[in-house]
């Protein structure tokens, strides 16, 4: 099982932050309780973060939020979970020999809504690492980065769960059209407290 936390930085999670995506701060607890449990259980996580710099061309679209060394740009569970780390910059190369480690946590940083604009982490998806895995998917948002992160894993073939409770969208009509996309998609929907059954299921029938 590998965990995506989809940039669950302060910007968009906390009320006042530059971009903040509306109900976001109602998802704490379960962010919180996810991230907990990748540490508790050897979860591998992917955290997605986006890593601007004045002039980006997102911020044509959006205002300026996530810019590199402000306080808007950190994580908001940013010890979470407490897995050895790999940070992967916006300019990380692919790497032919690259695998993902099991109970270890990635840190890939991007510029535009899709983390796979990362060339590190799409080589993996292009070489089919994540065919047949089972991908757990939260953070925000629905309708940007969340979509781009639950689709491009479904199109690579991974089982994808969204867990509803721990994702929100920044508009209703976006987020509407994208939770359809991912049922046409076969993505699967769950909540964090069946996420949490499972991975306490799994540990005591082993």
């Amino acid at each position: 099982m590998i965990f995506f936390d989809v940039d669950t930085q302060r910007d968009f999670i906390d009320a006042d932050g530059a971009l903040a995506v509306p109900g976001a701060e109602a998802i704490k607890p379960n962010l919180a309780r996810l991230l907990r449990a990748a540490g508790q259980y050897g979860i591998t996580t992917v955290s997605s973060r986006c890593a601007h710099e004045d002039g980006d061309p997102e911020f044509e679209i959006f205002p300026p939020h996530c810019l590199e060394g402000t306080p808007g740009a950190e994580r908001v569970f940013a010890a979470l979970p407490e897995l050895p780390k790999q940070e992967l910059a916006v300019t990380a190369a692919a790497d032919a020999q690259a695998q993902l480690a099991a109970a270890r946590h990635y840190l890939v940083k991007k510029k535009v809504f899709d983390l796979f604009s990362n060339a590190w982490l799409d080589d993996l998806r292009q070489r089919g690492v994540f065919n047949g895995r089972d991908c757990v998917v939260f953070g925000v948002a629905t309708d940007y980065c969340v979509r781009c992160c639950a689709l491009g894993l479904a199109a690579a073939g991974a089982r994808v769960r969204l867990v509803s409770d721990a994702i929100r969208g920044v508009a209703p009509d976006t987020t509407t059209q994208a939770l359809a996309e991912f049922r046409a998609a076969g993505i699967e929907f769950t909540t964090t407290d069946a996420v949490l059954e499972n991975l306490q299921g799994a540990r005591q029938s082993a």
